[in-house]
């Protein structure tokens, strides 16, 4: 095993290389020889994944430019750093474990023979798509900027967008076996201090062998106990994060990941869209719509199953022969669950096959769900319809944070429905809401400002309020105990 500091020859720090590295073909080892009568052995060591022509035109092109080595060797290195290597951004070690994952993070290394300190040199060239419009979070208006899965070019993008000295960024890395960089950002001076300590406090705590997805550290910041309500939000969208950063959130930016995680979300952030803040059609009924849609998509098959359960014989007789089922195979519960069912698997389907296939699979379940179903009397044409009104309504809000509630809330709503009927709906609801008020993101309330009530925080809920004001207004979280 190498030691745990850098040793004195050039030969035993590129065998302990190489052997941390397992011989592995794609770590390269360059040896010059620099330095008046090229009396100085230096090795570059480097994986292939290195900009190559940087490295060559800043840092070989130098070094082998004969320069009078200096009498004292500690003045070597510094020598080299201040006149030779052409690089903006350079750092010496003695600490071997810090030097290998420097390598495995793209960076070249420069050793001596007789030195006892190795000089990094970033020059990483990872394979990086270029910058593209958001696909997740479309919108009319606005910026169309998507993040990356770069962590340095997303921090660029939103210090373009948000031009201040106060955005602070804190880089952490987490994994023991493969290192991940993870960037909090927020604004000094605006952020709310509880959730930033709230954020860092909960980050730290995680120790993980590597970050095989950024579903870790929503987890983590999540909290316990565990919620199909998310408690921390995506975005996709530059202006999205920087509106978040200016009502004092915080981010965090996982390298590899085009998303930020932005901390806290409540329940009324995940009804409002990008768009709102660059259009006036709409300010006062979007987000309504939006909500009832998500009540339609956990209520409506239930409320359907209630009405032909226990409320057949209450409402008008025309009514009740063209919307129950009755001549029907089967029963308007189970209607309803294997067409909800099926449709799942449609629309898994969808997302997992080739794009050429997914026309043909959306044509045939649409005549095996739709016509033929009916056509055989196995299915009420009602019972489509209201199972085409979830799925729309269950659409609107998937990206936004509410698909995990929806995909819960609705089979236990639908089964409370079948037993109890609107009884058992009401008696759920009103666990629900309980439930909901119960929950918090980072410490604050998850129903804030709703519950508890803010007024000054309610001009932009249910309705997106006078840009001005808001802009200028302050943004306060509650207390939290």
């Amino acid at each position: 095993m190498p030691s745990k500091e850098i040793q004195k020859w050039l030969k035993e720090n590129i065998l302990n290389i190489k052997d941390t590295f397992h011989n592995t073909s794609d770590l390269i080892v360059r040896n010059l020889k620099v330095g008046f009568n090229h009396s100085v052995e230096v090795n570059l060591v480097y994986y292939g994944i290195i900009d190559s022509d940087y490295i060559q035109e800043y840092v070989v092109k130098p070094l082998l430019e004969q320069f009078k080595t200096v009498g004292l060797k500690e003045t070597l290195i510094d020598q080299m750093i201040e006149r030779m290597i052409e690089s903006t951004d350079v750092k010496t070690t003695n600490q071997y474990k810090e030097l290998t994952n420097a390598i495995a993070q793209g960076s070249t290394v420069l050793l001596i023979n007789g030195y006892r300190i190795g000089i990094i040199i970033p020059s990483p060239k990872w394979a990086e798509r270029s910058i593209e419009e958001s696909i997740g979070e479309r919108s009319v208006r606005g910026p169309q900027i998507g993040l990356t899965e770069k962590m340095k070019t997303n921090i660029n993008l939103i210090r373009g967008s948000l031009k201040t000295p106060d955005l602070c960024v804190e880089t952490l890395e987490f994994g023991s076996i493969s290192p991940t960089s993870v960037s909090i950002l927020y604004i000094e001076g605006i952020v709310d201090k509880g959730i930033l300590n709230e954020v860092k406090n909960r980050l730290k705590s995680l120790d993980i062998k590597y970050v095989l997805s950024e579903r870790v550290l929503e987890d983590v910041l999540d909290g316990k106990p565990r919620s199909f309500f998310s408690r921390v939000r995506h975005s996709e969208r530059i202006d999205g994060v920087v509106s978040s950063l200016f009502e004092g959130r915080v981010a965090v930016i996982v390298d590899g990941y085009p998303f930020a995680i932005i901390a806290p979300a409540l329940f009324i952030d995940f009804i409002q869209a990008p768009d709102e803040y660059h259009i006036s059609p709409g300010r006062f009924t979007n987000r309504i719509m939006r909500l009832i849609a998500f009540i339609l998509g956990i209520y409506l098959p239930g409320i359907y199953v209630a009405l032909a359960n226990f409320h057949k014989d209450d409402l008008p007789n025309k009514m009740s022969k063209a919307i129950i089922s009755k001549d029907e195979l089967l029963s308007t519960f189970w209607e309803i669950a294997i067409l909800l069912f099926l449709i799942k698997m449609l629309i898994d389907v969808s997302f997992r096959l080739p794009k050429s296939a997914v026309i043909l699979v959306s044509l045939i379940g649409t005549i095996v769900i739709g016509q033929t179903a009916v056509t055989a009397k196995l299915i009420h044409p009602v019972s489509l319809i209201v199972i085409g009104i979830t799925t729309l309504s269950s659409f609107l809000v998937a990206n936004r944070g509410l698909v995990g509630a929806d995909a819960t809330l609705r089979p236990v709503f639908l089964i409370v429905a079948n037993f109890f009927g609107f009884i058992g709906l009401i008696i759920s609801t009103t666990i629900l809401i309980i439930y909901m008020v119960s929950l918090k993101s980072v410490g604050v309330p998850y129903m804030s400002p709703l519950i508890p009530f803010k007024m000054k925080e309610f001009k932009d809920t249910f309705y997106r309020g006078d840009l001005k004001k808001l802009i200028n207004s302050k943004h306060t979280y509650t207390k939290r105990p």
